[in-house]
């Protein structure tokens, strides 16, 4: 039975992923970042051709299976479709079963707080993963994402640690944190979205876990700025999105920090 749940709740993040995908599009479109004359004359309200607008088939919407059997091609025009579609659909399928690992949902079916924060679990791994994916192909965190990742964060404060004001404390430092390299950065060493997000990022892991995913998210995001510089894929001046690394960062922490914390590396943190 609890195979079969682990299998229902992969195939949910599959789902869930391919549901990233298409809000991505469409918040693009609606941000005017990409355009689509095809658009306005699609069902706005059904999956559609990104390239001709015509309304998709259900067997052209099954996540992952689909973009295999089409060859990675749109099956009306032929067009090439992302192979991060794809990616984002198994990455959120993993992660979910990753969480549900961690939360061993099989043994809570009778606590319906548990419940309620597995499901708010969840919510967090899709728009946190849609907002990694917008912030990789954009450089923008829409704040209708930060502020259900914000509220999400503060249902769980207030089912699993009420009263307990360091989440809280949590919150306002990283958000002065990441606010003070804004400024002395002149703006530029990241944007005010990530500002933002550290708001949630505090009040969803709390302390120390919040120092281990900044930890993660410098270091990563400094080793594959240097990576992409070193391959002439990028220049001293080439703007790279830092939100994915504070995601991976804010995975990290919220999976793994009790093990991270552990380690010797760490213990000053403790």
């Amino acid at each position: 039975m609890e195979i079969i749940l682990s299998i229902i709740i992969f195939v949910m993040g599959l789902c869930f992923g391919s549901f990233v995908n298409m809000l991505t599009y469409r918040i693009a479109l609606r941000y005017d970042l990409i355009s689509n004359f095809q658009f306005s004359k699609s069902n706005k309200n059904r999956s559609f051709c990104d390239y001709c607008g015509r309304q998709l088939k259900w067997y052209e919407n099954i996540p992952v299976i689909s973009w295999m059997i089409q060859k990675g091609k749109t099956r009306c025009c032929r067009e090439k479709l992302p192979v991060l579609y794809p990616i984002v659909e198994i990455a959120t399928g993993l992660l979910f079963l990753i969480f549900n690992f961690q939360f061993s949902i099989f043994n809570q079916l009778l606590n319906f707080q548990l419940i309620t924060q597995f499901f708010v679990g969840l919510v967090i791994i899709v728009f946190l993963v849609f907002s990694a994916v917008f912030d990789l192909k954009y450089m923008i965190l829409p704040d209708f994402s930060t502020i259900t990742l914000v509220f999400s964060a503060l249902v769980l404060w207030f089912l699993g640690h009420f009263g307990d004001w360091t989440y809280m404390w949590s919150a306002v430092g990283s958000f002065l944190f990441l606010g003070f390299l804004y400024l002395i950065t002149n703006k530029k060493g990241m944007g005010f979205g990530d500002v933002k997000l550290a708001i949630f990022m505090g009040l969803f892991l709390g302390y120390p876990k919040i120092i281990i995913a900044f930890y993660i998210a410098f270091v990563v995001g400094a080793l594959v700025s240097l990576i992409l510089i070193i391959f002439k894929k990028a220049g001293k001046k080439t703007p790279i999105p830092f939100g994915p690394f504070l995601i991976l960062g804010s995975f990290m922490a919220w999976f793994w920090g009790g093990w991270l914390i552990s380690l010797s590396a760490f213990q000053i943190f403790r």
